[in-house]
């Protein structure tokens, strides 16, 4: 009797020193308990108390659930069990007093899987460098649990980017104490092209904040896409559906020059439909029978032909449609998060999404090939990335020969998410076919880049314009 009132009164004694747990079971045999900083650090635990306590030590068991991975689990057992053992008497507070400081001092504890996972993604990035035996510069990522800082430094070739992610208190949901931000972004040193570490670090934030939003990982990514699409490519879908129904004339032919040949087809076979045929031999009679053959045998080529071209741009048209639903689909949704009653979100971990993007886009970009040409969208060389931005922007090279190759070879990235070379993109989006999906095999959206018109109808019209320049600059050649 007396060794289970010695019990109670130990727990009762450590409730007073910590209100902050809670313990909702309690006997002389075990007692449950829970602790939690956030909604989103909550750790429940079960001390059992053996026969012979407190000469036996208590057992500590930590409950295994989202917030608490196995590998936390078995850290926390590890820990807690030694300081019980260490302690001759009033375990339970000496355990709840660990406890607390862990999750009170470790900011990494929201977020323990992601960041072991984020671990091993880091260390395997660089396992290819490492077989090759590569002199290239490994990339590292290095913890700061009592900050909830990580430093990370990523390297691929000769490029670099170093970056820390500082996590908030309230991870995955947001403070004052970061801005507002569950994974605050900052760029400390890269010897990337501002404009394109501007690219990576908006969206990379972004994806961060629509995720504490209460956004999937994927709406988060298409949403934040920093190339938006053309101001008139999102429309009503009825109204697209019945303006696409009215649109199945010549008009909406995509290849001009397709369009041409098929018109002078049609011309050729009227014409000899229209035609007399008069029997070999026999001046000025006409076979009737022959012509009537004739003359139906042009209308079917005539109906077959049109059928033809009316088929193909019917797809075309149901291709940009296509286009168009799927756009909307991808962006719906952005606020069906909001449960209706009280308007309320829950955030979702971003920190493992954050790390991928950022692993992704420096080790994919540095390799990653134009999809027209199939060569590299980077240099080798950083140096020659900078000068190639330098000659865009440097009014004093517009007119060298050498500033206009490198201007060429300025890195576009497309709506799509794929990377070009100016002048290859450039042919790809203006000269017919218009409308195609992108040339990479892994991708197939439709391209968009604000530089460059997103209705075909005025890429059509363009073209066709400076095709009727060159036939006029010919011609005018054609009287030298």
């Amino acid at each position: 009797m007396s060794h289970h009132k010695s019990i109670q009164e130990e727990v009762t004694e450590a409730k007073s020193m910590f209100p902050a747990v809670n313990v909702p079971t309690s006997t002389p045999s075990f007692l449950i308990a829970t602790y939690q900083r956030t909604p989103y650090t909550k750790i429940k635990m079960t001390l059992t108390f053996p026969d012979g306590y407190p000469t036996h030590p208590l057992i500590v068991n930590i409950d295994q659930d989202a917030v608490v991975p196995p590998g936390l689990k078995k850290k926390l057992e590890k820990e807690l069990n030694t300081v019980a053992m260490e302690q001759p008497t009033q375990q339970v507070r000496a355990v709840w007093e660990r406890l607390i400081s862990f999750v009170d001092t470790n900011l990494f504890v929201p977020c323990w899987k992601e960041l072991r996972q984020c671990v091993e993604m880091v260390q395997k990035s660089d396992a290819a460098a490492a077989k090759s035996k590569s002199k290239q510069k490994q990339s590292t990522i290095t913890l700061y649990d009592s900050k909830g800082k990580i430093k990370l430094s990523l390297h691929n070739e000769a490029y670099y980017i170093n970056c820390n992610i500082t996590i908030d208190p309230a991870y995955p949901d947001f403070s004052a104490a970061t801005g507002g931000k569950s994974c605050l972004l900052e760029l400390t040193s890269t010897n990337f092209p501002k404009t394109i570490t501007d690219m990576m670090m908006t969206q990379a934030q972004d994806i961060v904040r629509r995720m504490q939003e209460g956004l999937s990982p994927e709406k988060a990514m298409n949403l934040s896409n920093p190339v938006k699409v053309p101001k008139n490519f999102h429309l009503n879908i009825d109204e697209m559906k019945e303006k696409y129904k009215a649109r199945l004339t010549k008009d909406t032919i995509s290849n001009i020059k397709h369009d041409t040949e098929a018109l002078k087809k049609v011309t050729d076979l009227r014409n000899k439909e229209a035609s007399s045929v008069r029997a070999p031999g026999d001046n000025g009679y006409v076979d009737h029978k022959a012509l009537a053959k004739e003359r139906k045998d042009a209308r079917r080529a005539i109906q077959k032909l049109t059928a033809e071209e009316k088929a193909a741009d019917e797809q075309l048209e149901e291709k940009e449609l296509a286009w168009k639903l799927e756009e909307q689909k991808r962006n719906a949704g952005y606020y069906d998060v909001y449960i209706p009653t009280g308007g309320t979100i829950t955030p979702q971990p971003s920190l493992y999404v954050l790390v991928t993007f950022l692993v992704q886009k420096v080790k994919g970009l540095v390799v990653e090939m134009c999809p027209c040409c199939n060569k590299r969208v980077l240099p080798i060389c950083p140096d020659e990335l900078k000068s190639i931005y330098n000659s865009s922007s440097n009014s004093s090279s517009k007119n060298d020969k050498k500033a206009k190759e490198m201007r060429k070879m300025k890195p576009y990235r497309t709506y799509c998410g794929c990377w070009y070379h100016k002048s290859c993109l450039n042919t790809l989006l203006t000269e017919p076919p218009f409308g195609i999906e992108c040339p990479n095999a892994k991708c197939g959206r439709r391209v968009f880049h604000p530089e460059w018109p997103g209705d075909v109808k005025q890429l059509e019209r363009e073209w066709a314009a400076k095709q009727a320049r060159l036939r006029e600059i010919e011609d005018a050649m054609g009287f030298l």
